[in-house]
């Protein structure tokens, strides 16, 4: 048998059983905006309360299902679009002790690392930006493909205070719990 002539046809026959993972691949890069949406979670006075935020962005959107820890993400959520479930609340959250959504308009989520937890379980961890403060938070997701989209659903808590979020009066953990949850629907398409 000749081998050097079987040896090209073997090179290529073994290549081309790795094609149909990678022509396969999906990388998502497009926030579906309307189809996306985050909300938040907190404790008034001991009661639960929960609201939405506004429209979310994502200058920055890829993510591989087969290279998790290639992604990347930067998420922009509307400050001044926060719905707290009444029209009081939505003023107060805008002013200069809250959110300062004149000088700050966007909360940014910038990822870090993306790792895979296995079973459709991933956590990102990376930067959350609030009124110019910047910390460090790690946020669990899963993520779904339906189609040519795909669906990240999680969340993370985190301390208003770190973030200069409800100053002066609003200080007082026991009128406005310190732990904020934070819980988002992202869908993405290629």
């Amino acid at each position: 048998m000749n081998t050097v002539f079987f040896r090209p046809f073997a090179l290529a026959a073994v290549l081309s059983l790795g094609m149909p993972a990678v022509a396969g691949a999906v990388e998502y890069t497009t926030l579906d905006a309307q189809a996306s949406h985050a909300a938040f979670a907190y404790s008034q006075m001991n009661v639960k309360m929960d609201g939405r935020f506004g429209a979310l962005a994502a200058p920055v959107l890829n993510f591989d299902p087969a290279r998790p820890e290639a992604a990347k993400v930067v998420i922009e959520v509307a400050l001044a679009g926060v719905d707290a479930g009444y029209d009081e609340a939505n003023a107060e959250l805008s002013k200069d002790e809250w959110l300062a959504t004149a000088a700050h308009p966007l909360a940014v989520f910038t990822s870090d690392q993306v790792d895979a937890l296995g079973d459709g379980r991933y956590q990102a961890t990376g930067r959350l930006t609030i009124k110019g403060v910047t910390k460090t938070v790690a946020a669990p997701f899963t993520f779904k493909e339906d189609g040519q989209t795909g669906v990240f659903e999680g969340g993370f808590t985190f301390q208003r205070a770190d973030f200069g979020v409800g100053e002066g009066p609003w200080k007082d953990f026991s009128i406005v719990a310190n732990d904020i949850g934070i819980t988002f629907r992202v869908v993405a398409k290629p």
